[in-house]
C-alpha cells in the first residue's frame, strides 16, 4: 500500500506543477500532511505498535550527508541512483531494510539533479526486531479467506469458511494469531485503509467511495470511522489541487 501511494502521489498534478516551479517545499508540506495522517490513522486503527519511531530526512542530498552520512539516507541513495531519471521528475521512494536492531520501511519523493545532488523528504518508520513474531505456516490459509470472500457472497463467513473444510471455531482462533483481530474487525480496517486512500488520491464522492471499500452506504462508512474516533473530513484530499 505505501508503494502504491507514493507512486500515485509522484503523479498527481499539484506536484507536476510544483516542480515546474521549483516549489519543492510546498510538495514537502504536502507530504507531511499525508504522511502524518496515515499514521496517526494506523495508529488509532492499532495496526502500529507504540514502539514504532518515525524519523524524517528533508533537504538536499549534500546537507544530509553532511550530517553524518545517516545509514537511510545512504540506502535512500542507492536505491534513486538505481532508477532511470528525467527532466523536472519526482522519483517515489520505497523501500525496506534491517539494522541489528530495527526494520526499517522508507517512503518519501526523491527529485534528483544528479548522481550527487537533489532534493529529498523521506519518512522512515522503525520497528524494532524484537517485537516481530513468525506467524505459523499452517493459519496462513486465513488471508486465502480474507482475499477470496467478498460481500457480496449470499453465504456467512461461517458456512463459506466450513465450504473450505475447515472448522469455524478454528478459523477464529487462527485469525487472532494471523492478524491480531477477529476476522470482521481486521477486514472492516482494512475496507477503511483503502477509502483513505481513495479520499487522499481520487477525486471520487464519499458515496462512491463507499460502495467501492465494501461498505453498505456513506451512512454505514461515517459510522465505521466514528467508532474508531476518525473524522472523514479531517482526512486531506490532493486529487483536485
Amino acid at each position: 500500500m505505501a508503494e502504491q501511494n507514493i507512486s500515485i502521489f509522484c503523479n498527481l498534478n499539484f506536484v507536476k506543477s510544483a516542480v515546474f516551479f521549483s516549489d519543492l517545499q510546498e510538495l514537502s508540506i504536502r507530504l507531511k500532511t499525508v504522511s502524518d495522517y496515515y499514521f496517526n490513522f494506523i495508529t488509532k486503527l492499532e495496526l502500529l505498535p507504540d514502539q514504532v519511531l518515525k524519523k524524517e530526512y528533508i533537504g538536499h542530498y549534500d546537507n544530509l550527508y553532511i550530517k553524518g552520512h545517516e545509514p537511510t539516507v545512504a540506502h535512500i541513495m542507492q536505491n534513486v541512483n538505481q532508477k532511470k531519471t528525467y527532466n523536472n521528475e519526482v522519483l517515489p521512494i520505497h523501500l525496506r531494510y534491517t539494522d541489528p536492531l530495527k526494520m526499517h520501511l522508507v517512503v518519501g519523493i526523491a527529485r534528483p539533479e544528479d548522481r550527487r545532488n537533489g532534493y529529498l523528504h523521506a519518512i522512515d518508520l522503525c520497528l524494532p526486531k524484537d517485537l516481530i513474531r513468525n506467524v505459523p505456516a499452517n493459519v496462513l490459509y486465513v488471508k486465502d479467506i480474507l482475499d477470496s470472500y467478498t460481500t457480496g457472497q449470499k453465504q456467512t463467513v461461517k458456512d463459506f469458511v466450513e465450504s473450505k473444510g475447515y472448522n469455524y471455531s478454528h478459523f477464529q482462533r487462527d485469525c487472532k494469531i494471523c492478524f491480531g483481530d477477529a476476522f470482521y474487525s481486521f477486514r472492516l480496517k482494512m475496507n477503511m485503509m483503502n477509502a483513505v486512500g481513495d479520499i487522499i488520491f481520487t477525486d471520487l464522492s464519499l458515496k462512491e467511495i463507499a460502495f467501492k471499500n465494501n461498505f453498505l452506504d456513506y451512512a454505514n462508512m461515517y459510522k465505521a470511522f466514528v467508532r474508531h474516533e476518525v473524522s472523514l473530513t479531517c482526512i486531506p484530499r490532493l486529487a483536485n489541487l
